[in-house]
C-alpha cells in the first residue's frame, strides 16, 4: 500500500526542495493539531521514512493518512 500524502499537499511539499535526490524532508500536521517531524517523502508525495526509520504500512505510522491536513518544511 502506498503512503501518499493528500494530493492537495503534494505541490506544497515539492516546493520545499530536496534533501537528497528525489526526497523531501517535511513535518506533517495532523487534524488534531499535532505534528510529526522528520518525515521523508519520495518525490514530495509518498512517506518512506519517519525519524530515519523506514515505514511501509499505514498501521506502523501511529496515525491515519486521512489525518494529514498540512505539511511544513523541516527546520
Amino acid at each position: 500500500m502506498s503512503l501518499e500524502i493528500p494530493a492537495k499537499l503534494v505541490d506544497k511539499a515539492r516546493g520545499f526542495g530536496e534533501c537528497s535526490y528525489g526526497a523531501n524532508r517535511v513535518t506533517l500536521v495532523l487534524k488534531d493539531g499535532s505534528k510529526v517531524s522528520r518525515v521523508t517523502l519520495a518525490w514530495g508525495e509518498e512517506i518512506v521514512q519517519i525519524d530515519g526509520e523506514r515505514v511501509e504500512e499505514e498501521k506502523k505510522l501511529g496515525f491515519a493518512m486521512a489525518d494529514i491536513v498540512d505539511v511544513l518544511p523541516c527546520p
